[in-house]
C-alpha cells in the first residue's frame, strides 16, 4: 500500500512540474497564423529581435497561401516579413513587405494585402505596409500613437512659422512623456524610451529622467536593461574618457590590439563594404591619412562585413592603407555590439594615451582637427 501511495505521488509531482513546463513554454511562445494575398507558395523571410539577437528563419505558404509560424520571444518584439529586393537597385538589402508587433503567450491572426509595391522616382519602392492583424494589443497601441503623431505633425507644420521655438522634436518629445507617465506599466513606454536612443543624436538625459518613472515590471525587462547599458557605454565613450581596448583579427588573420597604436593619434573608424556613406568618406580618409601618417597619426578601421571577400575588395578597391580588423559577423561584430554601434559610419579620435578628443567627424572635419592638433 505505501509503494502504491508513494508510485502515485511521485506521479503527481512529475505531472506538476510537467505543467508548470508547459505553462512557461507557452507563455514565451507567440503564434501567428496567417494568409497572404500573393502568389502560392511564394517564400518571406521573417526576422525579429529576441533579447537583442537577430532571430532569421523563413516562412513559405502553401497551396492556398496560408502559414503557420510559431516562434519564442521573452518579451514583446517587432516582427519583420521581408522579400529578397530584386526590383531596385538603387537600394542594398532585402524590402520589408510587413512589419507589426508580436508578443508572448498569443496567438495572432494575419491577414497581409497586395499592393505594398509602389513605383517611386527612382524606380519600384516598398508602399505602405498593408495587412489586418488580431490580438496584438501593442500593435493596436502602436498604430494609435502614430495617428496622434500625424496629427501632431499636420498642427505643427501649419504653424511652425508662427512658433520657429517649436520644434518637431519638441513635439515628438511631448508626445512620448505624456503616454509614458499615463502607461507606466506599459512596455510600449519603453519601445517609446528607447527608439531615441537610435540615430545620429541619441537624447541620453530624456531617457534617463524617464525610465525612472516606469513600474518594477517594466524595469525588469530586456529593453530596459539594454538601455541602461546603452547609457553606461555612452558615459564611457565620453570625450575624455579613455577608449575600451579590443583586439580583433586583422586582413591577415592576425590578432590586433587597439593598445598596440598608444604613442599615435588614432581613428577608430567603424565601416563596412556595402555603406555608400562610408565608401564616399574613404577618399577624405586617404588624404588625412598620406597627410599625417608619417606625423604620428594611424587608423584602424573595424568593419562590419560578414562576407570576407567584399570586405578585401573593397579594401582593395579603395586603396586603404591602413590596418583592416574584422570579425566578420556584421552588426554583430564584438566590438560595434559591446559599444552599441547600429549605424555606420562611425568615428572615434583618440589621443596618444587613447583618450577620445572627438567623435563623428567627417573626413573633412577630421582634416582639420588633425591640422589643428599637428600645426601647434
Amino acid at each position: 500500500m505505501k509503494r502504491i501511495t508513494s508510485s502515485i505521488l511521485w506521479i503527481a509531482i512529475l505531472i506538476l512540474f510537467a505543467q508548470v513546463a508547459t505553462k512557461a513554454q507557452s507563455s514565451n511562445t507567440f503564434i501567428i497564423k496567417g494568409i497572404i494575398d500573393t502568389v502560392p507558395k511564394a517564400t518571406y523571410v521573417a526576422t525579429y529581435l529576441q533579447k537583442g539577437n537577430w532571430v532569421r528563419d523563413t516562412i513559405r505558404l502553401d497551396s492556398e497561401c496560408r502559414f503557420k509560424y510559431i516562434g519564442k520571444i521573452s518579451e514583446p518584439t517587432i516582427f519583420n516579413l521581408t522579400i529578397k529586393n530584386t526590383f531596385n537597385p538603387m537600394f542594398l538589402g532585402d524590402s520589408y513587405v510587413y512589419t507589426f508587433w508580436v508578443e508572448p503567450g498569443k496567438s495572432l491572426s494575419f491577414e497581409g494585402k497586395t499592393g505594398w509595391l509602389a513605383k517611386g522616382t527612382k524606380g519600384l519602392v516598398v508602399g505602405p505596409k498593408k495587412f489586418h492583424l488580431e490580438n496584438s494589443d501593442l500593435e493596436i497601441i502602436d498604430s494609435d500613437y502614430k495617428k496622434s503623431a500625424r496629427k501632431a505633425y499636420s498642427a505643427w507644420d501649419k504653424n511652425k512659422d508662427k512658433r520657429p521655438d517649436v520644434t518637431w522634436k519638441n513635439i515628438v518629445d511631448s508626445l512620448d512623456t505624456d503616454f509614458i507617465l499615463h502607461h507606466p506599466d506599459n512596455y510600449y513606454s519603453m519601445y517609446l524610451l528607447y527608439d531615441k536612443l537610435k540615430g545620429s543624436q541619441p537624447d541620453y538625459p530624456f531617457v534617463e529622467k524617464y525610465m525612472s518613472t516606469l513600474s518594477a515590471r517594466i524595469s525588469n525587462t530586456y529593453l530596459r536593461k539594454e538601455a541602461a547599458q546603452r547609457i553606461k557605454v555612452n558615459n564611457l565613450l565620453g570625450i575624455g574618457k579613455i577608449f575600451p581596448d579590443f583586439e580583433q583579427p586583422d586582413s591577415l588573420s592576425k590578432a590586433v590590439k587597439l593598445s598596440s597604436f598608444r604613442g599615435k593619434y588614432v581613428l577608430v573608424d567603424f565601416w563596412a563594404s556595402w555603406c555608400g556613406p562610408c565608401r564616399a568618406e574613404n577618399p577624405n580618409l586617404i588624404t588625412a591619412y598620406k597627410k599625417y601618417a608619417k606625423r604620428g597619426f594611424d587608423i584602424v578601421a573595424i568593419s562590419l562585413d560578414k562576407s570576407r571577400t567584399d570586405w578585401l575588395e573593397a579594401i582593395h578597391q579603395d586603396q586603404l592603407p591602413w590596418k583592416h580588423v574584422s570579425d566578420l559577423k556584421g552588426f554583430d561584430n564584438t566590438v560595434a555590439k559591446s559599444l552599441f554601434i547600429h549605424l555606420i559610419p562611425e568615428s572615434f579620435l583618440l589621443d596618444p594615451n587613447g583618450v577620445i578628443i572627438a567623435k563623428g567627424l567627417n573626413g573633412k572635419e577630421l582634416i582639420e582637427k588633425l591640422k589643428s592638433i599637428f600645426n601647434n
